[in-house]
This record gives C-alpha cells, structure tokens and sequence, in this order.
C-alpha cells in the first residue's frame, strides 16, 4: 500500500517538476520574443493635407502596427514638431522653434492603430518631419517617419486694396468668369454646385465608386481668354529707411498673401499667372520666378513656393525687372509689391509700358497688416 503510495507522489513529483520547466521555458521563450517585439513595430505618419493655407486645420495620422505574435502594452512613440503647428491639448514654448509630444500605445497581436491629431497650421512654412523615437521594454528605437505640409501665406480679401485687373471689363468691376471654352478638356474634377448638368463624366463618376454628391465628376474645361498675369514681389527695403526685423517680417507676409491672392483670384477666372520674388527660400534658391501659365497644379505649385519662403532678400530686384524687360515681354498685367518706390523702379514701369504692358504698384505697409 506504502508503495503504491510513494510511487503517486513520484509521478506527480515528476509532472510538477515537467510542468514547471515548459512554463520555464514558455517564459524564457516570451522574454526573449519581448525583446525583439520592439523590432516588430511598423510606425508611419503623415498629415490628412498637402497643403492648407495658415490658420486652417489638419490631421496628422500615427499608424502604428504590432507584426509580432506577443501583445506589446505601455508603447511611448516621442518625437518634436515645430511651433508653426499647434497640436491641440499641447502647451506651446515660445521661446522654443518646436515642441515635445508623445503617443502610448496598447497593442495585441498583429493589431494595427491609427491614431489622429488635430493640428491648427499656425504659420505659413514648409514642416518637414523626418525621424521619431519608439521606447518599449526599457529600449529605444530611432527610425524614419517623414511626414510633409505645405503651409501658404494666410488668406486675405483683396477688397478695396487690391483689384486685379482681371476683373475688369471695360470700366465695370465684375465678379463673373470668363466663358468656358467648349473644345478645351483641362482634366476632371469634383462636382461643385451650379455645375450643368451636361459637364457630368458619367464614366469618371461610376469609377469613383462614392455615394452623392461627393462622387460626381464634371469635365473641367479652359476658358476662352488669353490675358496674362504676372506678380513681383520685392524683399529688399530702401536703404534710407531700416525696417525692424519684426516689421519686416510682417511686411512681406503681407506681401505673400496679396500675392497669392492676387494670383489665386486670376486663375480661378481663368487667367494665366505667374509670380517673381527676390527672396530666398529654405531650400537655399535666391529667388523665386515661375512661368505665366494656368491650371490648378501651376496654382499649387507657386503657393508651395510661397510656403518656403524665408523672410529674407536674395538676388537684386531690379535685376529681376531688367530680365523680363530684356525679354520684351508685353501683354501682361503686371502687379509690383514692393517695400518703397524709386526713380529706378519708376524708370522700369514705363519700358514695361512702352511695350504693351499695364503696371498696377502697391507699396507694402507694416501698418497694413
């Protein structure tokens, strides 16, 4: 009976004692997968915009993924974002050109998260975001996570200001557009109301695959006007008459947003555009001169110039002016803002008028801003 007796503690022994070593090694194993799982993240980010001009919202969307079999909890992703974008529920150092901020995340296995930020663009700049830290398990991760937004010079009404010449018919003001060119594709865009019913792509709508209004497609067509349009922007300031950095600044703020104002109002009526300023940008160009073309990808590709303008004056202005004037270029409604008016400049408006030209001048104000 005895040994009978021994002999089942034997075996149990011998079964807590195999038991204890799988868990033993269940956990062994579960340490090491712990250390790695930090290598098993996949984390991406990117703004909900390209582009938006200052004062307007976006969304920059974390995406965060766990590749690996074991949950991950009390993951701390930390990374800086410039003051420019003001990520809401943060405290802004304005002494500081960026700011600290951290997502945790909680992961089981093979989980993905997206994760959105509301984020007010504050200022206009060019934010590039490049690399962010993942901490986990006591280990830090560095890895590349470029995100990119295009900031343009904030939205201003032309008003009594500023009147684009491309308004005028005449010596009437009017608001209406220019006629539509029948024969003329220029690509296909989303509906917009008062759009006729016969502009409607019934092809582009039904592969949109979208419910309403938000997945009709109309063909976008030219219109039938060839007036030319072209804007300086001068950075430099009279000698004479030092402006204080600050009010500079201020100054050719202003001086974007009448600029792209003007050039936004001209190509939505169907005019063709283009824009030139002595200024440099943050990719190191001293200067800024696009084409007088039209179409709303030439649109958004000067307001992304403008966004990576640096308050700062790169080559000669009026060496900007004798180029054009060299090229005898005419038929052009030209726009000058500038800081200060001189004999010089004086003395270019009239060749741009002899040939052809009309010339609109408007002296930039810190008062105006």
């Amino acid at each position: 009976m005895n040994e009978i007796i021994n002999s089942d503690w034997f075996n149990i022994l011998v079964i807590s004692v195999i038991v204890l070593a799988v868990l033993g090694l269940i956990f062994l194993i579960a340490m090491l997968a712990r250390g790695r799982t930090i290598q098993k993240l996949q984390y991406s980010r990117e703004f909900s915009e390209k582009g938006v001009y200052e004062s307007e919202y976006v969304y920059l969307i974390e995406t965060i993924h766990n590749r690996s079999f074991m949950p991950v909890f009390f993951v701390n992703v930390e990374a800086f974002i410039y003051n420019g974008l003001e990520l809401d529920g943060y405290k802004i150092d304005r002494k500081k050109s960026m700011q600290y901020f951290s997502s945790r995340f909680h992961l089981l296995p093979f989980m993905k998260i997206r994760r959105r930020h509301l984020i007010k663009c504050a200022k206009r700049g060019y934010y590039a975001l490049e690399t962010a830290d993942i901490y986990y398990n006591r280990k830090v991760r560095y890895m590349s996570a470029p995100a990119e937004i295009y900031v343009y010079p904030k939205v201003l009404p032309l008003g009594s200001t500023i009147t684009p010449t491309s308004n005028l018919q005449g010596d009437s003001i009017t608001s209406r557009r220019m006629i539509f060119d029948p024969f003329s594709l220029n690509g296909i865009r989303s509906y917009i109301f008062g759009d006729p019913f016969n502009s409607i792509n019934f092809k582009a709508t039904a592969r949109s695959g979208s419910v309403g209004t938000a997945g009709i497609k109309v063909n976008q067509r030219d219109f039938c006007s060839s007036r030319n349009l072209l804007v300086y922007l001068n950075f430099q300031v009279d000698v004479t008459f030092p402006v204080p950095t600050v009010e500079y600044e201020r100054m050719m703020e202003l001086g974007l947003s009448y600029a792209s104002a003007i050039i936004r109002e001209a190509s939505y009526n169907g005019y063709r555009a283009g824009f030139a300023a002595n200024c440099v940008l943050v990719s190191g160009e001293t200067s800024i001169r696009y084409p007088i073309e039209s179409g709303e990808l030439h649109l958004e590709g000067i307001l992304r110039e403008m966004a990576k303008v640096r308050s700062s004056v790169g080559v000669s202005f009026l060496s900007m002016l004798d180029d054009d004037v060299k090229k005898c270029m005419h038929d052009t409604e030209i726009y000058i803002l500038t800081p200060y008016e001189n004999s010089m400049i004086d003395t270019y408006i009239r060749s741009f008028m002899l040939l052809g030209n009309t010339i609109s001048l408007i002296k930039l104000s810190e008062e105006d801003y």
